[in-house]
């Protein structure tokens, strides 16, 4: 008959469409069920960042309990103790759902320890904040930290040059009183920053020619500088550009027009753990927007990474208890904004 494969084929449609129809309403039940399970959960690991939280503030004598986790020097060991082992789903699962037991293990670990940061961070006493996140880094109080902010005038060492020159219009802009001071090469606007002969030093980090330049990056490390501020300067004939940093003695909040970042140094056992640091920005809100791979002259040893991330809008306090927990040597670069530059 002509028409029967017509048929067959529409009352196939339909059988699917109503299977297919099943299956979502299923999937929709076990879902709603899922997540009265997390929501039990999440719960029970509040509970648990409570004890911690409340045994950090014990143990370092501490009222705010984000204090303890940054300056407090067991507050990893307390957090790894308490936090709670990994559970294993294979013990639970099918054998035909073997394969799925490990990654379902390991992604439920993470996201419980990334609740239980947020957890601990959202049971701190006072607002914690850019600022107070720079004292903690410091290990200094932040009265402390002001007292270099009051205005008087402020030496910038740097190189003399057409875009050397241009950051520091910009830079200026940002820090009131600030002095041009030139030097003859980087290192010795460095030594003027670190000897405090000069406040401020601009050195160029970054071009898009070579990507990022370790060299210059190096200078910073071994004096023991931080960026502060950042601008993308275009060279004469636009045919490239240069990102110059403005470093200081210490991570310092400068309030300027742009975007907010957070770069940081981070060592890691093993290279899949950069994965969870990737899994922990999205999830406290904030974007990783470059990684480089370091030199073993950096990190003194392999699967260490420069790691900046864009915080705009993010949780700060939560991102940064979970780098102080489970990171708890991570080396600071720079609390920056990103000067946008109007040519």
């Amino acid at each position: 008959m002509k028409n029967e494969p017509t048929a067959q084929g529409f009352f196939g449609n339909n059988a699917e469409t109503g299977a297919e129809a099943v299956i979502s309403q299923n999937l929709e039940y076990v879902f709603c069920a899922e997540a009265s399970v997390y929501e039990r959960k999440f719960a029970h690991l509040s509970e648990r960042a409570a004890v911690i939280a409340r045994l950090l503030k014990e143990k370092s004598n501490f009222t705010d309990v984000m204090k303890a986790v940054a300056v407090f020097d067991e507050a990893s060991e307390i957090y790894t103790k308490l936090k709670g082992e990994r559970m294993d789903f294979s013990l639970y699962f099918d054998e035909a759902n073997q394969g799925e037991s490990a990654c379902l293990s390991k992604y439920s670990k993470i996201l419980n320890d990334l609740y239980i940061c947020r957890s601990i961070a959202l049971l701190n006493e006072t607002k914690c904040g850019k600022e107070e996140l720079e004292a903690f880094i410091c290990e200094r109080e932040e009265i402390e930290i002001a007292q270099h902010k009051e205005t008087y005038d402020k030496k910038v060492s740097f190189v003399r040059g057409n875009q050397s020159g241009r950051a520091f219009e910009y830079f200026a802009k940002f820090v009131p009183g600030v002095l041009a001071e030139y030097e003859e090469d980087f290192k010795s606007a460095c030594e003027a920053v670190a000897n405090g002969e000069s406040t401020y030093a601009i050195i160029p980090i970054e071009n898009s020619l070579d990507g990022r330049l370790n060299s210059f990056y190096r200078l910073i490390e071994k004096y023991t500088l931080f960026i502060v501020l950042t601008a993308e300067i275009p060279s004469d004939d636009y045919e490239s550009s240069t990102k110059f940093a403005l470093v200081y003695r210490n991570p310092d909040v400068i309030e300027a027009e742009g975007e907010e970042f957070f770069e940081c140094k981070l060592t890691f056992s093993h290279q899949s753990e950069l994965g969870n640091v990737i899994l922990a920005a999205d999830y406290f809100g904030a974007e990783v927007r470059k990684i480089h791979s370091l030199p073993l002259s950096f990190g003194g040893r392999e699967n260490s990474f420069d790691i900046i991330f864009g915080i705009d809008g993010s949780d700060l306090a939560g991102l940064f208890c979970y780098l102080f927990l489970e990171y708890p040597h991570f080396t600071t670069v720079g609390f920056y904004t990103s000067v946008e530059v109007y040519t």
